[in-house]
């Protein structure tokens, strides 16, 4: 069998490109606000009670007046995964463009995108005015709202770069990540919890599970075949 070209890799940032689940959820802990605060937003959402931009919206106003250089030192604490970068080489050897899609915060994406110098990046924004927080969102990415999903901006980027299903890969690790691994070619879960693992595989049989990022460098090396190189 030929092996299909690696045209383009999604990966999801929070508890896949980096070590902590939730960007969010990070910053409300550290800030002691998210037990029987914060956490009863998430509680709202799950339950379908609120949509995902209400719940990022209500999330944002407890941050009110913060200054922004706060913001970003606490998320400059959340440690990227020691593989990451392999594997981002990994794909970019195998002349896969490399994009990484986020509803978590893109203060911390816009720290950690020109780390790997992703081809296109897009995740959720903080509003802030003169170095101060406002309390509002823009939501660039949901998990309901449709042409705003990490499915559908990975349809569009496949479609500008003329990637077939087979030809890409998707990275993830929970159930947010559904609709972009359900996209791909080769989608692979790096350890979801057991409740997202359920969710996942009811949705994609073909779905790969992984312990660790260090997994995924040789399923992309044996599924992918390297570009041939014009001499």
């Amino acid at each position: 069998m030929v092996k299909p070209a690696l045209k383009i890799i999604a990966f999801d940032m929070d508890g896949t490109i980096t070590e902590e689940r939730s960007s969010w959820e990070y910053l409300h802990r550290r800030l002691g606000i998210w037990e029987k605060q914060a956490d009863k937003y998430q509680d709202q959402f799950l339950r379908g009670e609120i949509s995902y931009e209400e719940f990022c919206r209500l999330d944002a106003t407890m941050w009110r007046n913060m200054p922004l250089d706060c913001v970003k030192s606490i998320l400059n604490e959340i440690k990227i995964h020691p593989t990451a970068p392999d594997l981002v080489h990994t794909a970019e050897s195998l002349d896969g463009k490399t994009v990484l899609l986020s509803t978590g915060l893109k203060i911390l994406a816009d720290m950690i995108a020109p780390i790997f110098n992703f081809w296109f990046y897009q995740a959720n924004e903080l509003v802030y005015h003169n170095g101060i927080l406002t309390g509002e969102c823009e939501v660039h990415v949901s998990t309901d709202a449709p042409g705003k999903t990490k499915g559908a901006y990975l349809e569009k980027l496949m479609h500008q770069f003329g990637a077939a299903q087979q030809e890409t890969a998707a990275v993830g690790d929970s159930a947010g990540d559904l609709e972009m691994l359900a996209k791909a070619g080769l989608s692979i879960a790096v350890n979801p919890r057991e409740k997202d693992l359920e969710i996942l595989l009811n949705a994609i049989p073909n779905l790969i599970t992984v312990p660790d990022l260090k997994e995924i460098i040789p399923i992309l090396k044996s599924t992918f075949a390297p570009t041939a190189k014009l001499i």
